[in-house]
């Protein structure tokens, strides 16, 4: 094969690259689960749904976070969701966008306060966007 057909190949195949890597990655739902309850994100529609599936008095609750990278200046709590001592789940709606990262957390008997609860009843998603 010739210098410049080897060229041609080389030049097709990155530019085949550059469109993969440019691509928007597409979000997909997310639960997290803990002891007596869960916390999930349904991207269509960016629905976030909280549910208490015990009743043990203690109550599911979640939070959602967001840090821009840019104008924040850290994360900063967007969204709060409870659900305890009824049927059924608690849900809002809160538009995700494609700059910075979120990142939801969820604990039993307490709110979080913060994107990452360090204790045994709560856990956290990893930072996420559109």
């Amino acid at each position: 094969m010739s210098v410049l057909k080897r060229m041609g190949v080389v030049g097709a195949s990155a530019v085949v690259l550059v469109g993969a890597v440019a691509s928007p990655a597409s979000a997909a739902d997310l639960t997290l689960s803990i002891p007596g309850g869960s916390m999930k994100h349904v991207d269509d529609g960016d629905i976030f749904k909280v549910c208490d599936t015990r009743g043990d008095g203690h109550g599911i609750y979640g939070e959602l976070w967001y840090d821009s990278f840019y104008t924040t200046g850290g994360y900063k709590l967007v969204l709060k969701l409870s659900d305890g001592g009824d049927s059924g789940c608690d849900s809002a709606v809160h538009d995700i966008g494609n700059n910075g990262h979120y990142v939801m957390s969820v604990c039993s008997g307490s709110y979080p306060s913060g994107p990452w609860p360090n204790r045994s009843t709560c856990t956290h998603s990893a930072g996420f966007n559109e």
